[in-house]
């Protein structure tokens, strides 16, 4: 399966849907926002992070540990 994000003007959203209803495939609109507080602490913990810190994604990735689904 390939999956494509694109980004559309909210002015444009309903042709879009549209369009692509015409063509019979499957959407999702993903909506995803953040309180204030949320904001806040990200906020801080950015503005305190120390770049030694930091390690690449790839790394990140490889230790990411997720759920099974059986």
């Amino acid at each position: 399966m390939t999956q494509i994000t694109l980004n559309i003007p909210d002015n444009e959203l309903s042709f879009f849907m549209k369009l692509i209803e015409k063509f019979n495939y499957e959407t999702v609109i993903n909506e995803f926002s953040i309180n204030q507080e949320m904001m806040n602490l990200l906020d801080e913990r950015r503005a305190t992070a120390k770049t030694d810190d930091f390690i690449p994604w790839n790394d990140a990735k490889k230790q990411l540990q997720f759920k099974s689904k059986g």
